[in-house]
């Protein structure tokens, strides 16, 4: 079989091949099939490379071997899989498993292409049939694949209030910023002709869960210029800044100077004069991991 020209980028070293290469498949006897490996093998004592092909075992669910990659030593880089017919040797199908293809960029991370034997530091490319969404996601030792961050415009939510008490119009914003870091903008209007509260502190949803067992604050103002003369809340200033906390969960309650008295400072933030609208903004840590409270 042959492997078509190319280059390949391998551990800082540059492989490249002018012409095609060609390999020859181990013999083929076995009434099972097997699943061979195509590699690139870069022996970095001896500053060697070249293309070989390791020899799967025979079974009735046959699997690729595995692949020696030792820092300082010998590194094989999987380009493809081949899978060889039972008692005969001859090529059944081939499954490229490169983790960067098309110039340069990672493939996409799925269940039928996620890139084989991936090493920490490994980069694949992302982008979610359901969303559009599209990012960067690396590989970690011990935490698997994660999201690095996202790539392009940021995407759009839809904030919720944690109760109901008017009408109200949302506009929400969300970027990844790196693994488990997250950065959000929701703007909440209060679209009813009264005031809401005094009730319960007001909670605005987050776009993705975010880790317990820390609080964390983000940015929160008010602005409520379209207070009306009148209105029970009408000594409301006309801009208010405060933050906005998450104890964990999916949720952050504004905290903001309290209406009656601007001695007594912030609190729980409980009335929504109509008109006014809350902006929240800011990076926190989510629980991409399902930390839990650790």
């Amino acid at each position: 079989m042959d492997i078509s020209p190319g280059r390949a980028f391998i551990r800082g070293v540059i492989y490249q091949a002018d012409a095609p290469v060609t390999l020859t498949l181990n013999a083929q006897t076995e009434p099972l099939p097997r699943i061979d490996l195509v590699v690139i093998e870069l022996d970095i004592p001896n500053s060697k490379a070249s293309t070989r092909i390791l020899k799967g075992q025979p079974a009735p669910a046959p699997v690729a071997p595995g692949v020696r990659q030792i820092d300082g030593g010998v590194w094989q880089y999987p380009l493809a899989q081949i899978t060889v017919r039972r008692s005969q040797t001859a090529v059944e199908s081939i499954r490229d498993v490169r983790t960067l293809v098309d110039g340069g960029r990672p493939p996409a991370v799925a269940t039928t292409n996620i890139p084989t034997n991936p090493v920490p530091g490994d980069l694949a490319y992302y982008r979610s049939e359901n969303t559009g969404a599209e990012e960067l996601h690396m590989y970690a030792a011990n935490g698997g694949w994660s999201i690095a961050g996202s790539i392009g415009k940021a995407r759009p939510y839809t904030p919720q209030l944690t109760w109901s008490g008017g009408s109200y119009s949302t506009k929400g914003m969300y970027q990844w910023l790196s693994s488990n870091t997250m950065h959000v903008t929701a703007n909440v209007t209060n679209t009813g002709n009264t005031v809401w509260g005094p009730g319960n502190a007001i909670g605005v949803s987050l776009p993705t869960k975010a880790r317990g067992g820390l609080w964390q604050v983000l940015t929160c103002s008010l602005l409520n210029n379209n207070q009306g003369a009148g209105l029970p809340n009408g000594g409301v200033p006309n801009y208010q800044i405060g933050t906005a906390f998450i104890s964990g969960g999916s949720t952050c309650q504004p905290v903001l100077q309290t209406i009656w008295d601007n001695s007594e400072g912030g609190d729980w933030w409980e009335r929504f004069p109509p008109g006014a609208t809350m902006i929240i903004s800011g990076a926190y840590s989510a629980d991409y991991f399902y930390e839990g409270n650790a």
